[in-house]
């Protein structure tokens, strides 16, 4: 059977598990219940079962003690396998540590993931007091945070308003963020080349997600700093945001080089 004779109720559970399995993902420390998984999914809880059970028997979820669902062993291995194919985190690190370094705020590399931007590093500048909203292999809906709206703002609009629409249910939790606001500061960002959003994520906290293109012109990540907000403005920003673009100008043009 080629993929296009593939019945459509296959391809719908497929797309129904794998949207589980972002779920558990997002939760990945502390694990997530089949209550909130149903919340969440807005899907009958008998599917929901059902699909968790083909996920633990694939070795992608487990079920802890404490009857929370984790990512599984061959989710893991799956991982290892495509950080050593893609190598992207590797590649960038030095331009993420040069970010913190200059900035003395915390720098973060953001991927995107279905409609989720994943933190894949994270790196500490020296100013003593840390801002640290997500950690490495955290992940949060697009939009949310300087990399998560760097990496909504410049989608094509067609995916964007799609994306848009699939994660508008989750944005309330953000201090009352709406897809309305979010569309605001997607304008602001495509119209000055960069995303600033403050509060949302955290209270007081303010961060700037500068965008980075593939050579066909797609974006593929976002560098962002963190910072308490206070120390996020006037000229303090313009240096923030030229250093976003001097290395994140550095890193495209080692992506865009032709394989040797």
């Amino acid at each position: 059977m080629s993929i296009e004779e593939v019945p459509a109720i296959g391809v719908q559970s497929l797309d129904r598990a794998v949207s589980l399995l972002r779920l558990v993902a997002t939760s990945y420390k502390e694990g997530i219940r089949l209550k909130t998984l149903v919340q969440t999914s807005n899907l009958p809880q008998p599917t929901v079962h059902r699909l968790l059970r083909q996920l633990i028997a694939g070795g992608l979820v487990t079920q802890d003690q404490n009857r929370h669902y984790r990512l599984g062993h061959f989710a893991y291995e799956l991982g290892l396998a495509a950080a050593s194919q893609y190598g992207l985190k590797e590649m960038c690190t030095p331009y993420i540590a040069a970010v913190a370094e200059e900035t003395g705020d915390t720098a973060f590399l953001s991927t995107r993931s279905g409609e989720d931007a994943f933190c894949l590093e994270r790196r500490e500048g020296i100013y003593p007091i840390k801002v640290l909203p997500v950690e490495v292999g955290h992940r949060r809906p697009l939009g949310i945070g300087g990399g998560g709206l760097a990496l909504l703002a410049f989608l094509p609009e067609p995916e964007r308003e799609n994306v848009l629409t699939k994660i508008a249910p989750q944005l309330g939790q953000f201090s009352g963020l709406d897809a309305a606001v979010l569309r605001e500061h997607i304008v602001q960002a495509r119209k000055a080349g960069y995303a600033v959003i403050s509060n949302y994520a955290v209270t007081g906290v303010t961060s700037i997600g500068y965008p980075v293109f593939d050579r066909y012109g797609s974006v593929i990540a976002a560098i962002s700093v963190s910072g308490i907000s206070s120390r996020m403005g006037g000229d303090r920003k313009k240096m923030i945001v030229t250093c976003l673009q001097n290395q994140c100008s550095a890193l495209q043009k080692q992506l865009w080089r032709p394989p040797q």
